[in-house]
């Protein structure tokens, strides 16, 4: 992994973000089986929505991609799974505590990669019982 990490920051390949929007790709994750078992929502919303509706932004920009605010083995393996066009399960977000902004509890490098790629659009899943937020964080986010 360590060689593909110095291939990939001497020259990062342009890949297209493939995302599995199946209700089955709610069990790829690093989600307790507790939330997951609470019911889940998947949806999508621009880019610029999402970006927007996410707490500190700025930690996922493009320009951090190989930054040591991230795991560079995870950078790797997202653009390697894109690269050989392998569909990678949704972001998760959870509410932030005090605000209706979203949090990225899971998915934070492939959002990162996302970004740098130029996404358009970006699915995303959160607890079907706390999704009483959303429409404050993300307005455009439609429900899959």
């Amino acid at each position: 992994m360590d060689e593909l990490v110095l291939a990939y920051k001497s020259s990062t390949p342009k890949v297209n973000p493939i995302w599995d929007i199946s209700s089955n790709s709610i069990n790829f994750n690093d989600i307790s089986k507790e939330i997951l078992d609470s019911g889940m929502e998947i949806y999508t919303a621009s880019y610029d929505e999402v970006w927007a509706g996410i707490f500190e932004p700025s930690i996922y920009d493009k320009d951090t991609l190989w930054k040591n605010v991230h795991d560079s083995r995870k950078i790797a393996r997202a653009i390697k799974a894109w690269e050989e066009k392998k569909a990678l399960s949704p972001l998760f977000f959870v509410k932030h505590g005090s605000k209706d902004l979203a949090l990225v509890a899971d998915g934070k490098h492939r959002l990162t990669v996302a970004r740098y790629m130029g996404c358009n659009n970006i699915p995303f899943m959160i607890q079907s019982s706390a999704s009483s937020w959303l429409k404050k964080a993300i307005p455009s986010a439609i429900k899959i």
